[in-house]
């Protein structure tokens, strides 16, 4: 009889032992897969809290998924999962300052993990909670984030004072995010909250590539951004060198190593086309020569003049073949959607070349000095109303 209980005895152990097994295995696949999660007996959930608690959120079982949350972190403390799952059914309930305790905690666990701290912004966003909110969304920069989702929160992060005032306090010497974050911004937020984030990038000494930046600013001007432009040239990659919109004077090119601010003059490669740089009483003089019969860009750049009529006086002198005018005078304007049109083509006249910026659709121009074959020098530009 003895032997016969304790043959039962072993086998109920096994059998026992067999179950645990099965419910452990149940349990880690209950992670991947949902229903797997369903046939876990309660004492054995753990892996399978996550999908469970996520599922009940998903149907709109709050408490439930609070339960299963609240299981997570007790039996898992140390994961951020755990804690941000807790923290959304928090916020469900309408407990702002639980939730919020909550994602703070599971963000310092998971910094990495995305939910956890996208949803911290959020809930920092909505509680008025600047300082979080913005450390945690340069965070989510600084880990290669730039999608639709990360800007939304981030403009909306900046259209606050405060928010703004938090995100510049959290900038240090970036090198990677800011070369994403930087054209996206001239675009997307206001120039006051411009101005302190590319001030304090400045002051901190964040990497930016100029280069880079370079024809993103050239182009924030056609699409009428030019105070961002600015903003973002002035304080990050001008060096002293910013030239204002109405500093129509020449400049020497600088080469290929030097890159072109908003309203830098360009001296474009043409095929042909030969310039050098010489200095005068009044400014820097652009001698060129063009030996191919089709008209080519002396120098250009962008402007910002107003609708109204004026008179364009340029120094200089040109020297064309029979039949060719020597140097031209051509307007591009530009809408603030960034289409262009031509306003037309003018001879440098010695008396000075009229023309009218037209009321609509022209926020920006570039203005241009093209030469057929020939040859001159051109220099100190005015451009005055009439």
């Amino acid at each position: 009889m003895t032997s016969l209980f304790g043959r039962l005895a072993w086998f109920a152990i096994l059998v026992l032992a067999a179950l645990l097994a099965i419910g452990v295995e149940l349990d880690r696949e209950g992670r991947r897969n949902p229903s797997a999660a369903l046939l876990v007996p309660p004492p054995l959930l753990s892996s399978s809290l996550q999908p469970l608690a996520q599922a009940a959120y998903g149907g709109k079982h709050v408490d439930q998924g609070l339960a299963f949350a609240h299981a997570m972190v007790r039996r898992r403390p140390v994961p951020a999962e755990g804690l941000g799952l807790l923290a959304y059914g928090q916020l469900q309930k309408g407990d702002k300052d639980a939730a919020l305790r909550s994602l703070i905690l599971s963000g310092d666990r998971g910094w990495r993990d995305r939910f956890t701290q996208e949803m911290l912004v959020m809930l920092a966003l909505q509680a008025g909670k600047w300082d979080v909110a913005a450390q945690r969304t340069v965070a989510l920069w600084r880990i290669g984030i730039s999608d639709d989702r990360l800007r939304a929160m981030t403009a909306e992060l900046l259209s606050r004072p405060q928010g703004a005032d938090a995100f510049a306090a959290q900038v240090g010497r970036e090198k990677y995010w800011a070369n994403a974050f930087l054209p996206w911004s001239g675009l997307a937020i206001g120039p006051e909250a411009l101005r302190k984030v590319a001030g304090s990038m400045a002051r901190q000494g964040a990497r930016v590539d100029c280069a880079a930046l370079s024809p993103r600013t050239l182009a924030l001007v056609r699409m009428g951004r030019a105070e961002a432009a600015s903003i973002l040239w002035r304080d990050l990659c001008a060096n002293g060198r910013f030239t204002e919109p109405t500093a129509l004077a020449f400049r020497e090119d600088l080469g290929d190593d030097a890159p072109i601010g908003p309203f830098d003059w360009q001296y474009p490669e043409e095929p042909g086309l030969e310039r050098t740089f010489t200095q005068a009483k009044s400014g820097t003089v652009v001698h060129y020569r063009n030996r191919e019969p089709l008209r080519s860009v002396v120098a250009k750049r962008n402007a910002l003049l107003k609708p109204g009529n004026y008179v364009a006086h340029l120094d200089g002198a040109g020297r064309a073949e029979a039949g060719i005018r020597p140097i031209v005078f051509q307007i591009i304007c530009y809408a603030k959607d960034g289409s262009g049109r031509r306003l037309g083509n003018g001879e440098m006249d010695p008396g000075g070349t009229p023309f009218s910026i037209p009321d609509t659709l022209c926020e920006s121009q570039e203005l241009m000095f093209l030469s057929g074959r020939g040859e001159g020098e051109i220099g100190n530009l005015r451009i005055v109303p009439r």
